[in-house]
């Protein structure tokens, strides 16, 4: 029988959280959760969101349902809905970004969808020193652009949510506050404006020209979720991308940080 990480002790579960923080990401296959346990594992590691919006069951307001599912009156019940979503990461239109694990576990698959997983350290350390040093000098500001990443209606309960969220100016490259190691953070979807130092430049051409650095197919990974599979990722060190589902899915999403590991 597979190992379940439920029943993993506290040194084992440290191992697999600087596992996540060095590689960016790990998969777990075979796992057997309810929705307490699967809250009470993450709660192990670190202080969990639990916003209580629609996609949060109210018995377990730190579980989000991923999902196109509608309940009968044709209200949804899950976030991300079915259609494509574009490269991204956790907390990417919020001025603070503390929950940086994301963990998703699956209820129900469909062999039509792939998620993949891009490394966003790696490219940087693939460098040279004087490019890492231009890259060190960027500052950008993100705030969420609607049919960007994605595409919500006018009257869809996501869009008031990520609109409210006032957005962040951060460095382009940031330091994982676990192990030191630097990392491009690139959600381009968010980004409308950089600068170099203080001088504005224009953002959409450090976009085009951040692409081919960092989307190389040797940085990423690419997964296909079956029933009991858990991918856990490093919102810092990786961003991520989904196909539009083609089909039923559904998927638990819990938020973290490491705060107890």
């Amino acid at each position: 029988m597979t190992l379940q990480v439920y029943n993993y002790t506290d040194t084992e579960l440290k191992d697999l959280a600087t596992k996540i923080q060095t590689q960016g990401l790990t998969i777990l296959h075979e796992q057997q959760f309810t929705e307490s346990q699967i809250v009470e594992f993450f709660k192990r590691i670190g202080e969990c969101e639990a916003p209580g919006l629609f996609m949060n069951p109210k018995d377990h307001p730190e579980l989000f349902l991923v999902s196109d599912r509608k309940d009968e009156h044709g209200n949804k019940t899950g976030m991300f809905g079915g259609g494509e979503l574009g490269w991204h990461s956790n907390g990417n239109s919020r001025h603070l970004i503390d929950k940086i694990l994301i963990g998703l576990y699956c209820i129900k698959g469909n062999p039509n969808t792939t998620l993949s997983v891009c490394n966003t350290s790696d490219p940087f350390y693939d460098l040279s020193e004087e490019d890492q040093a231009y890259w060190k000098s960027i500052t950008i500001r993100l705030k969420f652009q609607n049919d960007t990443m994605y595409h919500l209606d006018d009257d869809d309960p996501e869009l008031e949510f990520m609109s409210k969220n006032k957005g962040s100016i951060r460095p382009l490259v940031g330091t994982h506050p676990h192990t030191g190691k630097d990392y491009f953070y690139f959600p381009y979807h968010f980004i409308i404006k950089a600068w170099q130092g203080k001088t504005p430049i224009d953002h959409n051409e450090i976009i085009e020209r951040l692409k081919p650095i960092i989307f190389k197919s040797r940085y990423q990974t690419h997964h296909v979720f079956a029933e009991g599979d858990l991918l856990m990722m490093d919102q810092f060190t990786t961003l991520h991308r989904r196909t539009p589902v083609m089909g039923d899915r559904l998927l638990w999403r819990v938020a973290s940080d490491y705060s107890k590991v």
